[in-house]
Order: C-alpha cells, then sequence, then structure tokens
C-alpha cells in the first residue's frame, strides 16, 4: 500500500506503489484476477521495464521521472461495442490536466496519443476484460511525460521541457485521477455525445489530408473523425472509409 490520494471521490482510494515492475498494466489485471480488487485502485511504478503502447510499441521512460500507472474500472453499465469510450476519457483526462499547467497547443492523436506542441507527451493503453456481453472491468495505462528531459527520439517530450521546470509527479496524477474520474461519471450518465464532441475538437489533423497505409497500400485522404465504436473514419475521394485500430498507419 502507498498514499491515497483525497482529493477524488471513488479513485484512487487503494494505491499500489512499485518501485520497479515489468508492466503496471499486467500488474494490475494478475492483482484484479486475484483478489477481486474494488474499482478505483491503481498502480504506479519509478521504473516500469516493458511498459507497452498501441501495436505492441515499447514505451521507454526514465526512471523515478514520469508518471506511469494502471487504474481498475469496473464499467459494466458500458455496452462491449462503446468500450472505446474509455480510451477517449483517458485522454480528456490528460488533455485537462495539461490544460491546468500550461497554456499550449494539446492534441489528442488518434487512437489515443497525447500531443503537446506537435511532440508525444502521454500515451494511454486500455486492456478490457469481457464476460459474454458484459464489461466486467477495464486497466487503463497512462504513460505520462512529466520530468524527462532527454529523448532518443526527436517527437517526444515532458512537462517539464515545455513549462521549463520542474513538477511533483504525484500531485499531477491526483488532479488527473480526480479529471477522469469526472470523464468518467459523465460517460457513466450516458453523455457519450459530449465526450465524442471533445474529443473531436482535440483531435490531431481533423479536417486535414493526410497520407495514410492501409494493407500495403499508401492512399490520401481527409479525416473526419472517429465513429461511435472508435474506428478512424477516413474521406477517400468522396467515400468514406473506417478503420480499426490495427486497420490503418499515419504515414505523413
Amino acid at each position: 500500500m502507498h498514499k491515497i490520494f483525497a482529493k477524488p471521490l471513488f479513485l484512487g482510494k487503494k494505491v499500489v506503489f512499485l518501485p520497479q515492475c515489468h508492466s503496471t498494466n499486467d500488474e494490475l489485471v494478475l492483482l484484479a484476477r486475484k483478489f477481486n480488487e474494488p474499482e478505483g485502485t491503481l498502480i504506479y511504478t519509478d521504473d516500469q521495464l516493458k511498459g507497452r503502447g498501441q501495436r505492441g510499441n515499447v514505451w521507454i521512460s526514465e526512471p523515478g521521472k514520469n508518471i506511469l500507472m494502471s487504474l481498475l474500472l469496473r464499467p459494466k453499465f458500458l455496452s462491449p461495442s462503446n468500450q472505446f469510450n474509455l480510451n477517449l476519457i483517458a485522454g480528456l483526462a490528460v488533455v485537462d490536466t495539461l490544460s491546468d499547467l500550461i497554456e499550449a497547443s494539446i492534441r489528442l492523436k488518434w487512437p489515443n496519443d497525447v500531443y503537446i506542441n506537435e511532440k508525444k507527451i502521454a500515451g494511454v493503453l486500455i486492456e478490457n476484460n469481457l464476460r459474454g456481453n458484459i464489461l466486467e472491468s477495464a486497466v487503463v495505462g497512462i504513460g505520462f511525460n512529466i520530468n524527462q528531459r532527454g529523448f532518443n527520439i526527436p517527437t517526444a517530450t515532458s512537462l517539464a521541457i515545455e513549462a521549463q521546470q520542474q513538477f511533483d509527479k504525484e500531485e499531477v496524477m491526483e488532479k488527473m485521477i480526480c479529471h477522469l474520474e469526472k470523464w468518467y461519471m459523465k460517460l457513466k450518465t450516458g453523455k457519450t455525445e459530449e465526450i465524442l464532441n471533445s474529443y473531436h475538437d482535440l483531435m490531431m489533423w481533423r479536417g486535414e489530408l493526410r497520407t495514410f497505409k492501409s494493407s500495403e497500400v499508401e492512399f490520401e485522404g481527409e479525416i473526419i473523425g472517429i465513429d461511435s465504436q472508435g474506428r478512424l473514419s477516413i474521406n477517400v475521394e468522396g467515400e468514406l472509409k473506417t478503420f480499426g485500430i490495427k486497420e490503418v498507419q499515419f504515414i505523413s
């Protein structure tokens, strides 16, 4: 056990801190399966050895510098066809947190990376556990660059770089949990249109012509948004096409 977060109403009331682990998502999935942990249980670490991102990518973080956390939700009210809303609210919570701390251009890149000043600052990975048609649980993993100053890729950044100051990681985490709780309650009360509209307002490259690859074929299209199942909608020469997460890649 570690400190609990006082400001949220029900998220982050059980907190497990691991100085080092392979993956906070993996740890929380195992913990929830073994002990039937309550909704809102949080695991975070200073050093994640095998952090994962979307499409099986590796999330690399300097030890002790960033937020590496996973939060347990039990969204049984949500149909499996609408599970992508969890990605949306997690991204929106990160955006709200950043907006509280810095004035900058903040955007959400589908399927749910968070960019600030056109560089990636956070990523979301959600792993859902379905039992028949019931969304039994969801583990919301968030990697959020806070105080790291050096990166091995030029497209990554951190809050410290953008704001030119250091931050208290746990204070930022508590702020983010409060925002996630706010959006989760909106989802629970059926405000899916508000959530989708908020995501579209922040969607990176929406309305722009970009280059994509699907089934090894490159094509150009205008990003329209996402549909109710979280698929990317692209206008390709006047035809609206939709793609799942593993079905399309951004080229430029």
